[in-house]
């Protein structure tokens, strides 16, 4: 468990850190930095993610509102998924 929040938090930090450089991602830009943090994880890690119900809904909604708008902001999609 305790690894599951330590991955998840990195990858939350990543893409803060990402978001913070440029302003508000385009979700094009999110789903880049996602690929790229989702890259750098290893299969124990993405298991566990996915094992939380909750952060795979959230992920799989954002990311299928960024797929269908990608010139959309991330905190559009964010505050769309978490609807």
């Amino acid at each position: 468990m305790t690894r599951t929040l330590l991955a998840a938090s990195l990858l939350i930090a990543g893409l803060a850190a990402a978001q913070a450089q440029t302003g508000d991602m385009s979700c094009a830009d999110y789903l880049k930095a996602d690929a790229q943090a989702q890259a750098s994880l290893s299969p124990a890690d993405k298991a566990m993610i996915a094992a939380d119900p909750q952060a795979s809904a959230l992920d799989a909604k954002m990311r299928a509102y960024c797929k269908a708008n990608p010139k959309a902001s991330s905190s559009e999609a964010m505050t769309k998924a978490m609807q």
